[in-house]
This record gives C-alpha cells, sequence and structure tokens, in this order.
C-alpha cells in the first residue's frame, strides 16, 4: 500500500473512531445509570487517546 493511500485510510479511521464515540456519548447521555455512564466514560477515553495520538505526531 502506497503511502498516502495508507495515511488517508488511516484518517479516514480515526474521523470514523471519533464520529462513533461523539454519536456514542450523546445517545448514551439521555439514559440514567451507571451504566450509561461507564459507555461515555469509556467514548470519552476513546476520544482523549485519538487526540493524545493525533498530539504526539507535533511533539
Amino acid at each position: 500500500m502506497k503511502e498516502s493511500t495508507r495515511a488517508a485510510a488511516l484518517v479516514t479511521a480515526r474521523l470514523l473512531i471519533a464520529l462513533a464515540c461523539v454519536v456514542t456519548v450523546v445517545v448514551a447521555r439521555s439514559t440514567v445509570g451507571w451504566g450509561s455512564l461507564a459507555v461515555m466514560l469509556v467514548a470519552l477515553a476513546v476520544l482523549i487517546g485519538l487526540l493524545a495520538d493525533y498530539n504526539r505526531k507535533f511533539r
């Protein structure tokens, strides 16, 4: 796989993961309970992980 294709696929995958996490947080917000809180925390942890991975390139 060419480097440009690999980079584009990686950006697309990260974008889809981030979008899925944001949607998960918004959907789980409407439900009250420890389970939905855990789901939201996991989704937020994934978003923070994606942000940390993105920022690692620019140190």
